[in-house]
């Protein structure tokens, strides 16, 4: 009995696992059912990537993919008819819609597009091929196939590397073959509350696999300590810890997050620094407020990116061949963790006790990892317009070059994690070589605050000495009538790109900065001063309102976004990088590089 039971946990997942669901009985009768049905060897056990898309476990799709095709597997507690569909914004209208279901034994699939909130009708050409289907009692299995780069381009949306809002619902009853058929096709009853959607990047490459029984991969935490989450919209927390005690270099291979049972939205982001090497911070129990006038000093000091998590994400493993140093000579041997608590009802009483695990081995791989922060300062003077329906920040890597030439070789980089805040709809890394587009280090078009997964690249992208990585951030504040400042709050922005290579050089990060007073003279502004909401100095007319109000005043449309987005891509900007080579001096941002035709490829059998 026992194997039969694995074989049906395997073949459904969560779903199974529900007793409260799924009385015991039932369970044991759909085994048997599966059993006899002549389906076993159909199990679904190729596949590569699995997500249980409702909190319930009740709809279960598995996917593998080439280059270019995406199969699919959705195992779903009903007995009626289940949808699948691709949103632009994970509602229903504009969405690319499967609904399948078994009668008779016989499977059905169509292909459809949601045009709103009712039923969605067919498309003219069905491009969903169905390979498989069957009801085992309490589930409907189906198995079907569709481009990733569809022909129907009008109806069928492309899946790409990017998140994808992939929307699900079904009904305990078959669509209905009736007078109601025609264009529609059979009648699909509504679903009811059956329904929900849910943030997935299907390309995503599979993790390197990593068995952490091994008794040479050993483990260690680092959380927070019962920390009373302040009662106020944003907090950054730090706290300084040490790391074991070593007596030679090992190498971290893999990171996953630890959190609290119920803070899921309470924890948005842990980053975590390394200390100067041979310096020993202040160590406080329980940790201090990050960025706070009363916080140690010497904390200033911890600088250099060693991770970064953020909310979505199920942790990272290394490449086999990489890892990230800890023990040497050159490592330090202190770290500081800064947790982002978002708390935008500002609840009081919460205490956490969130953080990372890290597994590590003495076993050292080829190669060290590095991490770079790439992208946009993030103070006050990145200003985004209100109203605007988009609008794109970009932000250069000038420090790159003595880093490079130090290493003495160049860098690959095999994994990013894009990070805005809720403004943000995309981010991109762009790596220009001689003024040419060569690839992006990293990019998502469809980006969500709440799922920041780090994305093994692939292929790994080479850069060089003489390269430009040039990331770009996209917003979208059509629900706001103050403008978006760059800082540390979900409801301020940021526009920011981890990106994780090989060998390690020093470099950690890599911004440029935005001069309020290139941006004033849009305002009709000439000078104002350097600290928020930047007094107005000049002209003499305006010198008792600040630069914020005059920018909250303008009489912003998407055509005026337009124009100040321009506007700002022509100033002059800082480079910033850490460790500090910094200058202020004003650099020219560089030209927009020469870009493909996307056009000109064509799409595989059409």
């Amino acid at each position: 009995m026992r194997g039969a039971y694995t074989l049906f946990l395997l073949l459904c997942g969560s779903t199974c696992l529900l007793a409260s669901v799924i009385p015991k009985e039932e369970i044991l009768g759909a085994v048997r059912d599966f059993q006899q049905s002549g389906h076993a060897a159909d199990a679904g056990l190729d596949f590569t990537h699995q997500a249980s898309l409702d909190e319930h476990g009740r709809f279960h799709l598995l996917w593998k993919f080439d280059s270019e095709t995406i199969t699919f597997e959705a195992h779903v507690q009903t007995t009626g008819y289940i949808g699948l569909g691709f949103s632009p914004n994970g509602g229903m209208t504009g969405s690319d819609v499967i609904i399948g279901w078994v009668k008779d034994g016989q499977a059905f699939i169509t292909d459809r597009f949601a045009e709103g909130y009712f039923e969605p009708r067919l498309d003219a050409h069905q491009d969903v091929e169905l390979l498989s289907g069957y009801e085992n009692g309490t589930h409907t299995v189906l198995r079907f196939r569709r481009k990733l780069r569809p022909c129907d381009t009008a109806e069928d949306r492309e899946i790409t590397e990017d998140t994808q809002r992939v929307i699900w619902s079904f009904n305990d009853l078959d669509p209905l073959e009736n007078s109601l058929a025609g264009q529609n096709g059979p009648h699909v009853l509504y679903h009811g509350s059956n329904r929900g959607s849910k943030s997935i990047i299907l390309l995503q490459k599979n993790p390197p696999t990593l068995d952490i029984q091994d008794s040479n991969i050993l483990s260690f935490e680092l959380t927070s300590s019962n920390v009373l989450v302040p009662e106020k919209d944003t907090t950054y927390w730090c706290n300084t810890m040490r790391l074991p005690r070593l007596d030679r270099k090992h190498h971290i291979v893999k990171i996953e997050p630890i959190i609290q049972p119920g803070h899921e939205s309470l924890v948005h982001h842990a980053v975590v620094y390394q200390c100067k090497l041979g310096q020993v911070p202040p160590m406080l129990d329980g940790g201090h407020e990050c960025y706070h006038p009363n916080m140690p000093e010497e904390w200033g000091n911890c600088n250099s990116i060693m991770t970064a998590w953020a909310i979505g994400g199920k942790g990272f493993t290394y490449p086999n061949y990489v890892g990230f140093p800890i023990g040497s000579d050159d490592d330090p041997d202190y770290i500081m963790m800064e947790m982002h608590y978002d708390n935008p009802d500002r609840i009081s009483g919460q205490r956490d006790s969130s953080g990372l695990r890290f597994y590590y081995t003495p076993i050292v791989r080829m190669y060290d990892a590095g991490i770079l922060d790439i992208g946009v300062n993030s103070y006050a003077t990145h200003v985004i317009p209100p109203r605007a329906e988009s609008f794109d920040s970009t932000g250069f890597c000038f420090g790159l070059d003595p880093y490079l030439q130090e290493l003495g070789s160049p860098i690959k980089v095999f994994a990013s994690m894009p990070h805005a805040h809720l403004a943000g709809t995309a981010v991109r890394t762009k790596l220009v070589r001689n003024g040419v587009f060569q690839s992006y280090v990293g990019r998502d078009e469809t980006y969500d605050f709440d799922l920041q997964e780090i994305r093994l690249l692939d292929p790994e992208v080479m850069v060089q000495e003489g390269d430009q990585l040039i990331t770009e951030c996209t917003y979208k504040t059509t629900d706001r009538t103050q403008a978006t400042i760059g800082g540390l709050s979900s409801r301020e922005e940021m526009c920011i790109n981890f990106i994780q290579y090989y060998p390690r050089m020093k470099l950690t990060r890599c911004y440029s900065g935005l001069d309020i007073n290139q941006q004033a003279p849009f305002f009709g502004v000439y000078y104002a001063g350097w600290e928020y909401p930047f007094p107005i100095y000049y002209p003499d007319s305006m010198v008792n309102q600040t630069l914020i109000d005059v920018i909250n005043q303008h009489p912003w449309t998407n055509e005026e976004a337009e124009r100040f987005e321009q506007y700002v891509r022509n100033t002059q900007v800082f480079s910033y990088t850490v460790p500090e080579v910094n200058d202020y001096q004003l650099i020219d941002q560089p030209a927009d590089p020469t870009m493909p035709n996307d056009n000109s490829v064509s799409i595989p059998g059409c």
